[in-house]
């Protein structure tokens, strides 16, 4: 049975949506597509870097926060990268290593979180969401109560985690019985976490689409310069271009 005789089961007193791809050949087949979300992560928080950036230099944050920035973007792209070796340590052979790479994103994660509420803050930002204008001061107090509410489920699932990696098995907390019958209390935090790290984050993405400006990415080419061109245009059908090697063996 899957909710109760599973290895997670066993060794955490409950199951979640790892189980699933736990085993061959699940685990191989997700390990192909996985990447998609992994990388994805990672170009959003390089993304974040850049805006980040472009307000500090409008003078929108101040020069302390655009070093914790900076360290925050490095940090985290390298914890989402090694997220990938959950698919390198099989979780019922060796689930401390396999844990671990799941606790770097747990880190990556509530660094983001931390990120994004002191810049949604700093830079005093207002939102319209739904039929409720947030000003500035409602949407600082709403920012702030996500966050402090998100690092306390979060120290606590850092705290199961850690002891996983450590030990190899679940805290006895995580086996006890919860307020809600048939389910362990390791699965309320577990459905909690994912609350506030997964299913709320995509709320505050669409509302931040809807009300900020908008980040814009151009991609251009120098004018390229060819051989016998002047300034009247160039000449001939098919001239190469200058630069570069292959322009110098030409001109040769």
């Amino acid at each position: 049975d899957f909710s109760t005789q599973s290895h997670l089961a066993e060794l955490f007193g409950f199951a979640n949506i790892c189980a699933y791809w736990d085993y061959s050949p699940a685990r191989e087949l997700t390990a192909m597509y996985f990447p998609l979300f992994e990388y994805s992560l990672v170009v959003y928080l390089v993304l974040d870097y850049a805006n980040t950036k472009l307000s500090y230099k409008r003078g929108e944050i101040p020069t302390w926060f655009f070093k914790w920035s900076q360290i925050v973007a490095v940090l985290s792209i390298i914890l989402s990268i090694g997220f990938r070796m959950i698919f390198v340590y099989v979780a019922y052979e060796d689930p401390g290593k396999h844990t671990a790479g799941f606790l770097g994103l747990q880190f990556a994660l509530v660094l983001v979180a931390v990120q994004n509420t002191l810049y949604v803050v700093m830079t005093g930002h207002s939102y319209r969401f739904a039929c409720f204008n947030l000003d500035t001061a409602r949407t600082a107090r709403i920012a702030w109560t996500y966050l402090i509410l998100n690092m306390c489920i979060t120290s606590v699932k850092l705290y199961g985690t850690i002891f996983i990696v450590k030990h190899g098995y679940g805290p006895d907390l995580y086996k006890q019985p919860s307020f809600i019958p048939g389910k362990a209390t390791g699965q309320i935090i577990d459905a909690v976490w994912m609350l506030f790290n997964a299913v709320i984050p995509l709320i505050i993405a669409s509302v931040r689409m809807n009300n900020e400006t908008p980040l814009e990415i151009e991609i251009s080419l120098p004018t390229p310069i060819y051989v016998g061109e002047s300034s009247s245009g160039k000449s001939g059908e098919a001239a190469p271009l200058t630069s570069g090697s292959a322009a110098s063996s030409y001109n040769a």
